[in-house]
């Protein structure tokens, strides 16, 4: 069988739990159901338990896993400035003392 198959069983049987813990009718979705009982959806969590399994165990993407301050890289390689022309000019007065108000 293949992923879809083992997908809908699951979510066939938390619905089902689902339905008695809400004391609800057959005809209440599936999402509603998980909402009224407070239960996460059984395949995003097993989505994020696979994606847990593999940030921990097989080391994840470089970004995710755990890196030694040595071998960070600084934002500044990264950054890039761009200058735009804007046809306006724009000034802000910031007055945090409260002595101009507008009102």
């Amino acid at each position: 069988m293949n992923k879809a198959c083992y997908k809908a069983k699951i979510i066939r049987i938390q619905r089902l739990i689902n339905i008695r813990i809400a004391k609800a009718y057959c005809m209440v979705s599936n999402e509603a159901l998980c909402v009224i009982t407070g239960l996460m959806p059984v395949n995003i969590k097993i989505a994020e338990t696979d994606k847990f399994y593999e940030i921990t165990k097989r080391k994840g993407s470089q970004y995710d896993r755990e890196m030694e301050v040595k071998n960070w890289t600084h934002l500044a390689k990264f950054v890039n400035i761009i200058e735009g022309h804007e046809e306006r000019t724009h000034s802000i007065h910031a007055y945090t003392d409260g002595s101009k108000n507008d009102a």
